[in-house]
């Protein structure tokens, strides 16, 4: 079976978690300092305007949020034609 695992600069994607008819997740880690990551992805290579814009508006107000409960994003990065959302990896599914 071919990998079907994306190439995200700056990280090291070891499996896909999630796969929707909207969004891929995966799970790896940053390279710089091996902290384990969830990377979402919008799957629509050529995302709207209103794709990206919720996408963008999902990394900032989770940045914003800093509750003990809430899942910790790290950064939203380029990736293609739209954003790859880093958040933290807590270990679940």
């Amino acid at each position: 079976m071919a990998s079907t695992l994306v190439s995200i600069a700056g990280y090291h994607v070891t499996e896909e978690i999630y796969n929707s008819s909207r969004t891929l997740v995966y799970r790896g880690y940053r390279e710089t300092d091996h902290k384990p990551v969830v990377i979402k992805l919008l799957k629509n290579p050529y995302p709207s305007f209103s794709e990206l814009l919720s996408f963008r508006n999902q990394y900032t107000i989770a940045k914003n949020l800093n509750l003990p409960l809430i899942i910790q994003t790290y950064s939203l990065e380029p990736y293609q034609n739209g954003y790859a959302l880093v958040m933290e990896d807590f270990g679940g599914i």
